[in-house]
């Protein structure tokens, strides 16, 4: 299949100052998406208005955003990895209590905890990591807390 290009231009008004700026948004099917803005250029490439200073592209299956600030630097200066902003990554948020409980079953609470994760199982490494002490081992007379999840 042949290579797809389109180009949209768009006026992006500044939120503070008055005025504006016109920026072209370039997608080229083989490549990635590249965003330009007038009168802003790379090091390598002549002033004008095709120089894309952002490009955005899928690298081994991760969507990566370069980035030129500097017009002197012939490589991009920011460098992002936005696999990070997937969806699967939301942390949920859980509340709980610590507590410990006597041989009688009886519950004393320690404290209350609030903590990000990303599901029960993700939680509970947090949890133990939180409580686990090296120089414990399963004969020691110290309690374990246990812990519920309220919410």
């Amino acid at each position: 299949m042949g290579r797809v290009t389109d180009t949209m231009r768009f006026r992006i008004e500044d939120v503070v100052a008055k005025g504006g700026m016109v920026v072209k948004v370039k997608n080229e099917s083989d490549a990635g998406l590249g965003i330009s803005i007038r009168d802003y250029s790379t090091r390598t490439s002549a002033d004008g208005f095709d120089d894309a200073v952002v490009f955005l592209e899928l690298n081994d299956g991760k969507p990566m955003l370069y980035v030129w600030a500097d017009i002197n630097s012939e490589e991009p200066t920011n460098i992002i990895d936005l696999s990070g902003a997937h969806v699967n990554r939301r942390l949920a948020t859980f509340k709980g209590h610590y507590y410990f409980k006597d041989d009688a079953g009886a519950k004393t609470l320690i404290s209350a905890f609030e903590m990000q994760a990303l599901n029960a199982n993700d939680l509970e490494r947090k949890l133990l990591d939180e409580f686990w002490d090296p120089r414990l081992d399963a004969a020691s007379c110290v309690p374990w807390p246990e812990y519920e999840i309220v919410s």
